[in-house]
């Protein structure tokens, strides 16, 4: 009886062929939402640069935040250290330190621990305490680079102006790009003459990409090529600078061997007999850290660099990608183009800038199909409402007789028991 009194209430909603109309309009809009927030995923989950706030092994929030320093700058390794020398106050005076686990027995390692009253600044601990702690151990991982080409020698054969990323730091963490055979150089290497190359170099150079630990020149320099990666693939990467093959070694050589064109630079001698580097034209810094407030690591780190906004453009990597963000490039759209601040963007950045224009545009659709499907529900209550043969006066007199009635059934419920309890007793007597 219940399931016909249901299946009637369907019939008789569903009979009605404007209201169906809307309904599968509304369930399509609904589906194109999800489609386009998939695709939306899938697009942000092929940009590897952008997402080390992810691959960062914490528990408590975490942001990723790029500096780019415009190419008037120069901007050298010791500004670096001095950026970071600043970062590491500042984060202590946040509450963000790192300290030694007292309890070895129960855990190894280095923990990173968030005390934080943000407003006064103030934690557990002193502020030389803090900052003797954050100095002992780094609560970060960082990286910085700058762009140029260098000519790269093997024997008789010579790629010349190949497009180069000179790397300090933990360059590899935040850009992991796929390895066809070895590995990557690290920071903490003592030579700093291993190279990275992509597989079109090494075909070029080799004919082939087995060729970890082979020699070659740069600059009449010998270096060792230490891994072969996949360059990436489509249109936006090969419009970025990924069209050509690519080099990756360190700052150090770089700026000794190679030419930087991505900022400005002076001639420092470095050894007595009269060898030179260019040393600065680094463009780049990327950082990710603890997070305790939103946009506190990219505020923080944009003051310890100490430019003012003409010269550097901060963008926080972990946000760049949210709705607000996106909506905010959706109504800016035409104006985004026009730069005034003369920036040698990297490849990594001009490939994401690039999906936020597109995904900007899906954003914006999604929302357009929200705000429809809001609009058609709503327009259907008020449809259903003037058109209701029901009064609130009704309703409230329909609930009161049911109220009265479920009352009246739970009396004579209890009645009934109250009476089998007596009838019972009677046997037993």
């Amino acid at each position: 009886m219940v399931f016909e009194k249901i299946w009637g209430y369907i019939k008789k909603f569903f009979s009605n062929k404007k209201r169906n109309i809307v309904l599968i309009i509304v369930a399509a809009l609904l589906l194109i939402d999800i489609i386009l927030g998939i695709i939306c995923r899938v697009f942000i989950s092929k940009l590897p640069d952008q997402l080390a706030a992810n691959r960062w092994d914490y528990d408590g929030k975490v942001a990723q935040v790029s500096l780019f320093f415009t190419e008037d700058r120069s901007v050298t390794p010791d500004d670096i250290k001095r950026l970071e020398y600043n970062l590491k106050k500042k984060l202590g005076d946040a509450g963000v330190i790192a300290v030694e686990d007292g309890d070895s027995s129960l855990k190894s390692g280095k923990e990173i621990v968030d005390t934080v009253d943000l407003g006064t600044g103030k934690g557990n601990n002193s502020g030389s305490d803090i900052a003797s702690a954050s100095e002992e151990i780094k609560v970060y991982n960082s990286c910085y680079s700058a762009q140029g080409i260098s000519t790269i020698v093997f024997e008789n054969r010579k790629a010349e102006n190949v497009s180069t990323i000179g790397a300090d730091g933990d360059f590899f963490f935040f850009h992991p790009l796929e390895l066809v055979t070895g590995s990557y150089f690290m920071a903490d290497d003592v030579m700093k003459d291993k190279i990275v190359i992509d597989e079109d170099l090494a075909w070029q150079l080799f004919g082939s990409d087995d060729i970890i630990g082979q020699c070659v020149t740069i600059g009449g320099i010998n270096h060792y090529v230490s891994g072969v990666v996949r360059r990436q693939e489509g249109r936006f990467n090969e419009a970025a600078g990924l069209s050509e093959s690519i080099v990756y070694m360190s700052y150090d050589s770089l700026s000794k061997y190679g030419e930087i064109l991505s900022g400005k630079t002076t001639d420092k001698e470095i050894s007595e007999d009269g060898v030179n580097a260019k040393i600065g034209g680094i463009n780049c810094y990327e950082i990710v850290c603890p997070n305790p407030v939103d946009g506190l690591l990219a505020k923080i780190t944009k003051e310890s660099a100490g430019f003012d906004d003409k010269y550097v453009n901060v963008i926080d990597n972990t946000d760049r990608f949210s709705f607000l963000n996106l909506l905010g490039i959706s109504v800016n759209f035409g104006i985004r183009s026009m730069w005034d601040k003369p920036i040698f963007y990297p490849y990594w950045e001009n490939v994401a800038r690039g999906y936020e224009d597109v995904l900007a545009l899906l954003n914006m659709i999604r929302l357009i199909c929200d705000v429809a499907c809001v609009i058609m529900v709503c327009s259907l209550i008020i449809s259903a409402y003037r058109n209701k043969k029901w009064t609130i006066e009704g309703l409230l007199t329909y609930a009161a007789d049911k109220k009265y009635e479920i009352e009246a059934r739970h009396k004579e419920r209890l009645a009934d028991n109250k009476q089998a309890g007596e009838s019972g007793e009677e046997i037993m007597k």
